[in-house]
């Protein structure tokens, strides 16, 4: 049985696990699921139901760390220093956990932009797409899910900004986190923060330019003010991102 990799479309942390993959060489089938709808997929193989999930023929590999854990050496050519793995658990759940829930923030007053974002396959940005089915349940849950408060997105908002004026100041004087080649911390960074780069490798790239931003991020964005950070995004995804899939 091939390996099957089990994610969201625009999931940060599917598009994590998903470059390591392919960075390795790793064989895989693909499985997008569209959230919600795939409840009904994840049930028989975990008891957690989020993505990414690699299912192999020795067992379920869930989470994107976990995943990098089982391909690290061939990916990046060496094992991850303990300084690594702090810092992508960090980054994990300073960036990828903060943007999770500020992107529902932003976004779910605006069913037909969540309409496009949960397709399968990518639509036009002049498509007019319904919103998902049950949309109110499913925004309903992701509010509990995220937290999605006044109080947490101001939580969120000042981890997201530490973490990432820390990074900027170590890639000022370094061309990747370990100073040595492209590793963990760099793939982390540069797909969970994806998002807000949009770079024209990253898979999801034709489902955020199917859309139009609501203007409120549009100007979160633009105040952010992480120019040299996403500069580096982009030269690791031009530099870095083979898909296999």
């Amino acid at each position: 049985m091939s390996a099957k990799l089990y994610t969201f479309p625009i999931s940060h942390f599917s598009e994590k696990a998903r470059w390591g993959l392919d960075l390795a060489n790793y064989p895989y089938l693909l499985n997008p699921l569209i959230p919600g709808q795939h409840i009904q997929t994840l049930k028989p193989l975990v008891s957690d139901l989020y993505v990414p999930v690699l299912e192999t023929d020795s067992g379920i590999v869930q989470g994107s760390g976990h995943i990098l854990d089982l391909v690290e050496e061939k990916a990046f050519g060496s094992k991850s220093s303990e300084e690594e793995k702090q810092m992508e658990e960090t980054i994990d759940s300073k960036i990828g956990k903060s943007l999770q829930t500020l992107l529902y923030h932003f976004i779910l007053d605006y069913p037909e932009i969540v309409g496009k974002l949960f397709l399968l396959n990518p639509a036009k940005l002049s498509d007019t797409v319904s919103p998902p089915e049950h949309f109110e349940l499913i925004a309903l849950s992701l509010k509990r899910r995220y937290k999605i408060t006044p109080k947490n997105i101001d939580v969120v908002k000042l981890a997201l900004d530490e973490c990432a004026k820390e990074l900027i100041e170590i890639y000022k004087t370094k061309k990747y986190f370990n100073g040595k080649s492209f590793g963990r911390v760099d793939l982390t960074i540069a797909s969970l923060m994806g998002m807000l780069v949009e770079p024209k490798e990253s898979p999801a790239y034709p489902w955020f330019t199917s859309i139009t931003m609501p203007e409120s991020f549009l100007q979160w964005k633009k105040d952010l003010g992480y120019d040299l950070l996403f500069d580096k995004i982009k030269e690791f995804y031009k530099d870095f991102r083979i898909q296999s899939k």
